[in-house]
């Protein structure tokens, strides 16, 4: 479908702010249910990007020791809550990044990319969120690895993502009746599963990732937390920053036993 410009910002049942960056957007939905995707709306004045949390150094210092040793991969999505606070500066952490995120500005450095959409999304001229020449940067040689659906000859460093080998490897023992299950609804739930069949990981950190709204990440949310309660169960460590709603609620049932841990 063609993005729309020149279009004022309402809110609405249709429009609304992308949860992750900000920006205005219409929703646009398949049916009168369910949204289909996010498409940008010019910035009206008065309208500014969301600020972004300065990195505290002390926490910095703190997170570099308790680091010491481990093989950490930050995992970065856009949620403007932490995307910003991601260990950009220590270079001993590999930065996991994806989609459009290198047109912002905070995206200092990165190790490994994901591209997960279908080449449809990537090759659009305008992609997600108003970015121009997204197709054109996947094409640049970057002299690192873009994890993709499947190898492409036209991206440079392409790799196609092992879905069958990291769904035997790590969800063989579940199966619904007599179907294999393959549950992957979000980039992140991607990136993770691909850190630990990697078996190169001792550490994994969170940043720029929320998955809270009630229109498109509903459902990603539940299967992000699943690889994490997965890799915790595998002996990685698995950090997010403050705040932070993964793996977060309230205690059921109250909290009478009072906070000894």
């Amino acid at each position: 479908m063609a993005i729309k410009q020149n279009v004022p910002f309402e809110r609405g049942a249709k429009t609304d702010k992308c949860p992750v960056c900000g920006h205005p957007v219409r929703i646009v939905y398949r049916d009168n249910e369910h949204a289909d995707h996010y498409e940008p709306l010019t910035m009206r004045s008065g309208w500014r990007a969301p600020e972004l949390q300065p990195v505290d150094p002390d926490t910095a210092k703190k997170l570099h020791k308790i680091r010491a040793g481990k093989r950490t991969i930050a995992c970065v999505g856009m949620a403007p809550t932490s995307c910003s606070l991601a260990p950009y500066e220590d270079p001993d952490v590999e930065i996991w990044a994806l989609n459009e995120m290198h047109v912002m500005p905070w995206m200092k450095r990165w190790d490994r990319w994901f591209q997960i959409h279908a080449s449809q999304s990537w090759k659009r001229r305008v992609a997600k969120r108003g970015v121009v020449g997204h197709y054109e940067w996947l094409k640049e040689d970057h002299g690192k690895p873009i994890v993709m659906q499947y190898w492409n000859p036209e991206i440079p460093g392409s790799e196609a993502y092992p879905l069958a080998e990291i769904c035997e490897k790590l969800l063989g023992s579940f199966s619904r009746g007599d179907d294999h299950v393959k549950y992957f609804t979000s980039s992140l739930s991607y990136m993770i599963g691909y850190a630990l069949w990697s078996e190169k990981v001792d550490r994994i950190e969170i940043y720029g990732f929320e998955l809270n709204d009630q229109i498109e990440f509903v459902k990603q949310k539940a299967c992000a937390e699943f690889w994490i309660g997965l890799a915790m169960g595998r002996g990685v460590e698995v950090y997010t920053p403050p705040n932070c709603t993964l793996l977060w609620s309230s205690l059921y049932g109250g909290n009478e036993q009072g906070d000894g841990w």
